[in-house]
């Protein structure tokens, strides 16, 4: 690179509306169709229990039977039923967060590869990869690099808590966990293990959680930048996408070597 400033991307008008009504969709209908399904759980354990009421009276016996067993394990029933179904209901919950994450990360970074063909950061296979490997630091380091301060924007705080959510959603404890449990709190419900403890199963995510989540991926789409520009001179990336690069230039040189010695 020679040095020169270089705008490393360009969002047009008509991409940010196209990514707001997209995720807009995404999330109205996984109300509708998912998320909904579980307004009335109270009521269904309630059926739950008279029907189990009911099943039971059919094999009543009055010289075996006790009826004020048989109501307890009705009510049992019920409470089990109201239990299962509130689990799957968190489940789904988290599962449509992380759909909406795992959503909008995949795209943000298609829109990178794209667009950082131009101001050539992208060059080849090596580089493009590298962009969707890169972790969340590392891939904030590159974009600070270029002019883009991801920390600074409004929606960071509740992305990142996002992102931090939907790791513990798939792999359980470990260290996004941890700061989870250090930067946003809020997301843990007091720990059932004692001694200050906490694991996976405390996590605990409400419908205004998803609707913050949501928001904040629209505020993302509507704050990002139309474009920054970063001095190639000075451009301090991740190691890993240095190497990707000097990857790239070598394969370029060795392609052009090939093709002007028609080997």
């Amino acid at each position: 690179m020679s040095g020169r400033d270089w705008s490393a991307y360009q969002l047009v008008d008509s991409e940010r509306e196209l990514r707001v009504s997209e995720h807009r969709f995404y999330v109205e209908q996984a109300k509708t169709r998912l998320l909904s399904q579980f307004a009335n759980i109270e009521a269904e354990a309630d059926q739950a229990e008279s029907e189990h009421w009911e099943r039971s009276g059919q094999s009543f016996d009055p010289d075996w039977h006790d009826p004020g067993d048989l109501a307890d394990a009705a009510r049992d029933h019920g409470v089990e039923f109201y239990q299962l179904l509130s689990e799957m209901h968190d489940r789904t919950r988290l599962s449509v967060v992380a759909g909406m994450y795992h959503h909008w990360d995949k795209t943000f970074r298609r829109f990178l590869v794209r667009e950082f063909r131009w101001p050539k950061l992208v060059i080849g296979d090596n580089t493009r990869r590298a962009l969707w490997k890169l972790d969340s630091a590392k891939l904030e380091r590159l974009l600070e690099a270029i002019g883009l301060d991801l920390s600074a924007l409004a929606c960071y705080p509740r992305i990142d808590a996002m992102r931090l959510v939907v790791n513990v959603f798939k792999h359980g404890e470990g260290k996004s966990l941890d700061d989870l449990q250090l930067r946003y709190p809020e997301f843990l419900r007091t720990s059932s293990h004692g001694w200050n403890l906490f694991d996976d199963t405390d996590m605990e995510v409400s419908d205004v959680h998803v609707d913050d989540f949501a928001a904040s991926i629209e505020l993302f789409w509507r704050e990002l930048p139309a474009t920054v520009k970063f001095d190639e001179a000075n451009l301090d990336v991740p190691d890993d996408f240095a190497k990707a690069w000097n990857k790239d230039l070598e394969a370029q040189k060795v392609s052009r070597f090939v093709k002007q010695h028609d080997i």
